[in-house]
């Protein structure tokens, strides 16, 4: 059985329901963790919003920088990769003597919360990142009011809101990413793409096909998109190829892709270019042999 079998078929209406809510810290742990009590409806509220979550979620798409789901679907990575996530887990796994139960203080300005469901002799993670109104000073700005016997009125107590699904989950050893801008926040894997770039940047073996590499950096800059394509151009590296420059001279003269070189050869890159290098620096500019016609695809897969 696979893990997603095995996550679409845990049986949640039985399950133990723990709630942890998280901070992100500077340490090497990452994160502070901290158990929040809970009644039996909410507990209740968790199971079929994972329920529903689970269910509606039919395919398994391979996690990448660049790759996306859809409403049916999730992308999935052996939760080995994900250092943030896996320091996550041991706070919530540690030893019930350890565990500390969440004060208000603890909630306010969480960046997440994490619901843990025990079945058996497994357990699914489900985290969602907190909504806006957790932040101290969103709450400073708004009214807290409940509406009884046909009135409006002020209440001091404190209220917190929880979503109805969940931004991603885990399962042995594997994690379906529901919403990927979520949980790359979540768990900072971004400043991993731009560490890459930057290592890109002051390597060699990449710099040395460009005339100069100072425009192309300005065109990636800080966005995010862009930073993840990086990531994919390291990993293919279509530019350690020997014949890597004279090919591309050779396909570039073929079929008018208006690059420049200058006289020894390298890439000129400009405004007007830059986006194209990118497609062919992630091989997702593709021609199609049955109608001859050259698309820019944003995700390729081998057949």
């Amino acid at each position: 059985m696979t893990d997603f079998t095995e996550w679409r078929g845990f049986d949640y209406q039985q399950a133990t329901v723990q709630l942890w809510v998280f901070k992100k810290s500077t340490t090497d742990a990452k994160f502070r963790a901290w158990h929040v009590r809970t009644d039996e409806e909410i507990e209740s509220l968790f199971r079929e919003a994972i329920i529903n979550s689970v269910g509606s979620t039919t395919e398994e798409v391979g996690y990448s920088p660049i790759s996306q789901n859809n409403e049916s679907s999730c992308l999935t990575h052996p939760l080995e990769e994900s250092e943030g996530l896996i320091s996550l887990l041991a706070l919530v796994d540690a030893p019930e003597a350890e565990n500390t139960d969440a004060q208000l203080k603890n909630l306010k300005g969480a960046a997440g919360y994490l619901v843990k469901f025990h079945h058996g002799d497994n357990t699914v993670y489900a985290i969602r990142r907190a909504a806006p109104s957790w932040r101290p000073k969103v709450r400073k700005s708004v009214i807290n009011a409940v509406f009884q016997n046909g009135e409006l009125s002020v209440t001091p107590d404190e209220t917190f809101s929880f979503d109805s699904y969940f931004d991603f989950f885990c399962i042995n050893e594997t994690v379906f990413v529901k919403s990927k801008r979520a949980y790359e926040s979540a768990m900072s894997d971004k400043k991993v793409y731009k560490t890459n770039f930057e290592e890109l940047a002051v390597d060699s073996n990449f710099t040395s096909i460009f005339s100069d590499i100072q425009p192309l950096k300005e065109y990636i800059g800080t966005n995010a998109i862009q930073l993840r394509r990086i990531t994919v151009i390291q990993s293919k590296a279509l530019y350690l190829r020997p014949d890597f420059p004279q090919r591309l001279q050779h396909v570039n003269n073929t079929r008018n892709f208006g690059l420049n070189f200058d006289a020894n050869g390298k890439l000129v890159v400009c405004k007007d270019t830059a986006k194209t290098i990118m497609q062919i620096l992630l091989d997702h500019r593709l021609l199609s042999e049955v109608t001859e016609t050259i698309y820019d695809v944003p995700d390729a897969e081998v057949v």
